[in-house]
Parts: structure tokens; C-alpha cells; sequence
């Protein structure tokens, strides 16, 4: 692909604005590895809307990002568009003092009724598009996010006979979400199915409460926990699937960074409904989706991929092809390029 130019014939310049500050082991965060590989190719500098990964509840969503006004000022000066990532719709007060077109990424399947700053809207699928669609909101584009596929080189695993390893990541950043993201459901499956064996892609908080949770569970000799950056081929060869749960579509991004590395790596998912990327398992027969978090359905599903588990492999290796990062800089590419014409 040829770096896109402005209408001068100039390379684009791009200001990235995260959600938030980037997480404490670099290369660990999906959003994070997302927005690296559009800097990869449009370079333009990077920055957050919150000082923290989370902030007191008094401080309305809507000022998140004043506190850097005229450093958001100062790069809006050289670049041609801004690009934000955020996991729902907020109409943002430092997004009204930007005169430049601004693309605006919903990162998770927050289907929001509220109303929007005047922006390019980007979702990652034709399901959210036509919620937005419906409530309103015109300029909406669907691009899946992507990984760099070509880096994933995994070794076929063991026939899931005598066991069955399951990956898990989207690691909780509070302590609510050990039930909303299912991990205390993984272990109650654990103690059930005594075939399972859990590998947790961990990023460096919360580590202790889940490794104390673990520990008071009696399931040490069959969680493992990793909290650093690893070859995630390495990790991928050692699994037969894997798993992102959530109660609600607010707190996973909507294409979850392991499953679509477990998909290149021929590895089934099992996903929530209520992340977006859970239709593209279900049109793809390369996993299972679980409608409502609970132990029989959760049970039921491994289960099925076991008995199926060729299957739903090579299924998995088809669909991972299509979740490719160049397709998704190059669709980024043309929209930007629309954008400024």
C-alpha cells in the first residue's frame, strides 16, 4: 500500500486519541496493538482522553480529555484528521473545539441512543452499523479491526481427549468484572469438567486477586496465568480454543485481539452475544456463541466443540484469513482519503 496524501499531494497526518493511557506491559492492550498498526503506516502522534484507566464517577465522560486542550490544540495545527477510539458514543466538549474532520471508532458493541459530536462514525460490524443507522446517526462505515496474521505460526494441538485447554484473555481491570466477564464461570466450569486446563493472558493488574481467586478455588494445577508480553503463537500452539465472556457489550472491544489470533491459529471461539464479533463466529461456524453467562450453557458449548472439534477448526482456520491488518489500514485508508477530498 502507498501512504495516502492530501489534496496537495502530501502524506496524511493523523492525531490517534485512545480511551484512555496505554496498559502497564506494552503490547498486551488489543486497542493499543490496533491503533500501532495504523501508526505503523500513517505515523501521526498518539494520545489519551483519560488520565487514568478509570476515573471517580463524579467526573462527567463528556470532559474527559479537557485537561489536555492546548496540547490537542497545538497537534490539531499540523494534522488533517483526528481519529478517535472510544467504547461508546459521548459527545465529547474538546471534540467541539476541533475544526479538523474527526472518524470516530466505537471500539465495543455499546449500541448508543445518545447523541454524537459530528463525526465519521466506525463500527466493526453491519449489525451495529444498522443500530446506528436506525437511531439516526448518518456517516457510518464498518471496518473490522485486524491482526498481523502472517506472525502467527502455531503447531497443531493434541487431540482434546484427555484435555482440554482453553485461552482466555480480555483480563478484568476491576474486580466487578471477575463475574461480568465470566472468569469466576471459567472456574466454576473447571471444577465440573475436570478436562479443562485455563491459560489466562493476564496485564498486569488485578494479577494478585485472580491468582488469590485461583488458589482459593483449588484449581492451581490447572490455571495458568501470564503476565507478561509472550509469543502468542507459542501460547496458541499449547490450546485447543478460545474464550472471551462478557454480561455486557460495554466493557470487551468488539473484535477481541486473542479470539482473532485464535482464529488464524485455527483455534474455535467461544464468545459472549453481546460482543460484535460473536456474528461473525456464528456466520463463519468457527466457534460457539453463549447467549446468556451461565454454567450449563457455557458447559454445553465446550462440550460441543470438543465432540466437533475438527470442525470447528478448520472453520476457524478460514475465517481467521479474512482478519487481516492490512485490510484494515487500507480500509482506513480509503476512508480517510474520502474524507478529505
Amino acid at each position: 500500500m502507498d501512504i495516502e496524501k492530501d489534496k496537495e499531494g502530501v502524506p496524511l497526518k493523523v492525531l490517534y486519541i485512545s480511551p484512555s493511557p496505554p496498559p502497564e506491559i506494552p503490547g498486551t492492550d488489543g486497542l493499543f496493538n490496533e491503533i500501532g498498526y495504523l501508526r505503523e503506516f500513517f505515523g501521526g502522534e498518539l494520545t489519551g482522553l483519560s488520565p487514568a484507566r478509570s476515573l471517580p464517577p463524579l467526573i462527567p465522560v463528556s470532559l474527559y480529555g479537557m485537561h489536555k486542550i492546548f496540547e490537542i490544540k497545538n497537534y490539531i495545527k499540523n494534522v488533517d484528521i483526528v481519529h478517535l477510539f472510544f467504547p461508546y458514543i459521548v459527545n465529547f466538549h474538546i471534540l467541539r473545539r476541533i475544526t479538523k474532520p474527526i472518524v470516530y471508532t466505537i471500539t465495543t458493541g455499546m449500541d448508543s441512543n445518545r447523541s454524537g459530536p459530528d463525526s465519521t462514525f466506525v463500527v466493526s460490524s453491519a449489525h451495529e452499523a444498522e443500530i446506528l443507522h436506525s437511531r439516526g446517526f448518518g456517516r457510518v462505515h464498518v471496518i473490522r479491526p485486524g491482526i498481523h496474521i502472517s506472525k502467527i505460526r502455531v503447531t497443531p494441538p493434541q487431540k482434546p481427549d484427555a484435555e482440554f485447554v482453553l485461552l482466555a484473555g480480555s483480563a478484568p481491570w476491576n474486580t466487578r468484572q471477575f463475574e461480568t466477564k465470566g472468569f469466576e464461570l471459567l472456574l466454576s466450569a473447571l471444577k465440573m469438567i475436570p478436562e479443562i486446563k485455563l491459560i489466562c493472558l493476564w496485564r498486569g493488574t488485578l494479577s494478585r486477586e485472580w491468582s488469590n481467586r485461583v488458589q482459593s478455588s483449588g484449581l492451581a494445577d490447572r490455571v495458568e496465568i501470564i503476565q507478561e508480553k509472550v509469543d502468542i503463537s507459542e501460547v496458541l500452539s499449547r490450546c485447543h480454543a478460545a474464550i472471551v465472556l462478557s454480561a455486557t457489550s460495554d466493557q470487551i472491544k468488539s473484535f477481541p485481539n486473542s479470539l482473532m489470533e485464535a482464529l488464524a491459529a485455527g483455534r474455535p471461539a467461544l464468545i459472549s452475544r453481546c460482543i460484535p464479533m460473536s456474528y461473525y463466529i456464528e456466520e463463519n461456524n468457527c466457534g460457539k456463541v453463549i447467549e446468556e453467562l451461565g454454567l450449563e450453557e457455557l458447559m454445553n458449548a465446550i462440550s460441543e466443540i470438543i465432540d466437533e472439534y475438527s470442525t470447528f477448526s478448520k472453520a476457524a482456520s478460514l475465517a481467521g484469513r479474512a482478519l487481516s491488518a492490512d485490510q484494515m489500514v487500507d480500509e482506513y485508508q480509503h476512508l480517510y482519503q474520502n474524507i478529505i477530498k
